[in-house]
């Protein structure tokens, strides 16, 4: 078991001794940073002086721009950028010089067309693929846009790969193949749809492959997907370790809340990306220090020597402040769209709950550095750390070279992380008018940073 200042993680950096495919939950080594924050870490600036390429939506624009929401988008190798809109719902594919080349799909129940799309993938090549979660299925399209088939996630609700717990991954296209790479199911999520099997009677499924904290390659060739975990994370130790939910929780709703509040604050998550080679970047812990994972073993690691921050009392009270005003915020959007008194009491009984169960939530000892993590077309790397606020995950981008050699930062504010990164030095960001209007902004990357 390797300990490192402010860390945990199974293997070494220092002769890396490669961590295990999966790391049990319970036996990480959590210790606290002491040391100051070495000179090596003083940010070098880069200026985020894209060139604009096109941009597409906001008012005015033409029908097939008019996006109703910011969804997932993704570009092929020839530069197109392909645009789910979900509530439309369609596919809207762009051509390097800004113009409509198509529109696929629609909503409907046949082959090809869309009950509820949440999410999209694009293959260098040109086809591409919507996860549906009103047909359980993915529909896979060719570069030309014609349907080609679909491919069922398992129909068994509390089925690993059920569709439910498809939701809201984080899903890449293999770079060399034509499967997905996706982040691992919530883990709460096989517990909740393992109890809704027993709560009907039926033999729950045993859990397999990867939790939200790990990476499994999909294999889409069949009629039904099916998955191979790749690499499985480390899970922040806890005081006390969390219930599983049950069948008894889904009849009671305070433990199923409960259960449903169960993440710590500051708990260090899981961040990821897929270079063009098929190594795996990843972070898991509260330093800066990110894995290089190729073919069951370590290639290599990134990191600077930036320090988590120590919870304290102070940060402690901010955060649930902090949290609390998010909270109220939301009831107030909720109670406003609403006049039934009933509905708005049942809330009020609600919130209380909730409030009382942030006041009680517990508190991972410090305020992790990593907080996104993307891998650019060529293979460099972007990396995003926390902002000044410990809660604020838009911070400072710093940006690695294919030789994993630190190039510099842009400064908090300056850029946001692309939503793809495309050849050429492409990318795109999704921005919004005054009305929140969406539009879609492709910018070009200089040479340094792609």
């Amino acid at each position: 078991m390797f300990r490192q200042a402010g860390i945990f993680k199974s293997g070494v950096v220092a002769g890396l001794l490669p961590p295990l495919p999966r790391v049990a939950a319970g036996v990480a080594v959590l210790a606290f940073a002491t040391a100051a924050t070495p000179a090596g870490a003083q940010d070098r600036p880069l200026a985020a002086d894209f060139t604009e390429v096109y941009r597409a939506g906001g008012a005015g624009a033409p029908d097939w721009a008019l996006f109703t929401r910011a969804g997932p988008a993704g570009f092929d190798g020839s530069g197109n950028l392909y645009v789910l809109d979900t509530a439309a719902p369609q596919v809207v594919v762009i051509g390097p010089d800004g113009q409509a080349i198509m529109v696929v799909g629609r909503a409907g129940d046949g082959p090809g067309e869309f009950d509820f799309p949440e999410g999209l993938v694009v293959w260098r090549d040109g086809h591409f693929a919507v996860l549906d979660a009103g047909h359980n299925a993915m529909h896979i399209f060719a570069a030309d846009g014609w349907f080609q088939r679909m491919v069922r996630w398992s129909d068994r609700p509390g089925s690993p790969l059920s569709l439910f717990a498809q939701v809201g991954r984080v899903m890449r296209p293999d770079p060399i193949g034509n499967g997905i790479f996706a982040q691992g199911a919530l883990d709460a999520m096989g517990d909740l749809l393992g109890a809704f099997d027993e709560l009907a009677g039926a033999a729950p499924d045993s859990p397999a492959g990867v939790d939200e904290r790990g990476v499994e390659l999909i294999d889409l060739s069949g009629d039904v997907a099916a998955a191979t975990p790749i690499v499985q994370g480390g899970r922040a130790p806890r005081r006390q370790p969390v219930d599983r939910i049950t069948a008894d929780d889904l009849r009671n709703n305070a433990s199923l809340a409960d259960a449903a509040s169960a993440p710590m604050f500051f708990d260090p998550g899981f961040h990821w990306d897929i270079l063009p080679d098929r190594t795996i970047a990843y972070a898991d812990s509260s330093a800066y220090l990110i894995w290089l994972w190729r073919d069951r073993s370590v290639r290599g690691v990134v990191q600077r020597p930036i320090q988590p921050e120590a919870v304290d009392d102070d940060i402690r009270s901010a955060m649930i402040e902090w949290e609390i005003r998010r909270l109220q915020r939301n009831s107030q959007q909720m109670n406003a769209a609403t006049d039934d008194p009933e509905l708005r009491a049942a809330m009020a009984v609600w919130d209380e709950s909730r409030r009382e169960r942030v006041e009680n939530r517990e508190f991972f000892g410090e305020v992790s550095v990593i907080r996104a993590i993307r891998a650019t077309w060529d293979g460099a790397l972007w990396v995003q750390r926390r902002g000044e606020d410990p809660w604020d995950d838009q911070g400072p981008i710093d940006v690695f070279g294919h030789d994993r050699e630190y190039l510099g930062t842009f400064p908090a504010g300056t850029t946001e992380m692309p939503l793809a990164f495309g050849p050429d030095g492409l990318a795109a960001f999704w921005e919004f008018d005054e009305l929140d209007v969406p539009s879609i902004v492709v910018k070009r990357l200089p040479p340094a940073v792609r």
